[in-house]
């Protein structure tokens, strides 16, 4: 079995956490300045974007390779609490900038989407 290694994150809330609490994620790195407090209750996972703004759910962080500034409208229209790129990808100037106008958080991580899920899950989300 893997060995998964990451600071241990209680959620107080149950199935609900705090984008503040997943952010201490080892394997997450914040990318702006921008960090909410948002109850997070679901991780959404797709690159197709028509497929994403049809299917995400208010409150998600979702998990993308898409870097361009199309991704952030698609989580400003979902009410997305954060986009996490995951792979080591990170986003362009222009999608860095749109996202700090419009208060949406950026992280990175070096993990595949199944790899931070499973991380995701075992601390409560």
């Amino acid at each position: 079995m893997e060995k998964l290694i990451f600071k241990h994150v209680v959620s107080k809330k149950g199935d609900v956490m705090k984008l503040t609490e997943i952010s201490q994620l080892d394997d997450l790195q914040l990318l702006n300045e921008i960090m909410n407090d948002k109850n997070i209750s679901d991780v959404y996972i797709g690159d197709l974007l028509s497929f994403v703004m049809a299917n995400g759910k208010e409150g998600s962080i979702w998990l993308t390779v898409q870097r361009h500034i199309n991704v952030i409208a698609v989580a400003e229209l979902n009410d997305f609490a954060a986009i996490v790129f995951v792979e080591n990808v990170e986003p362009d100037e222009e999608t860095l900038n749109k996202a700090n106008e419009l208060g949406i958080p950026l992280l990175t991580t070096p993990l595949d989407s199944f790899s931070l899920c499973k991380k995701l899950y075992q601390v409560g989300l």
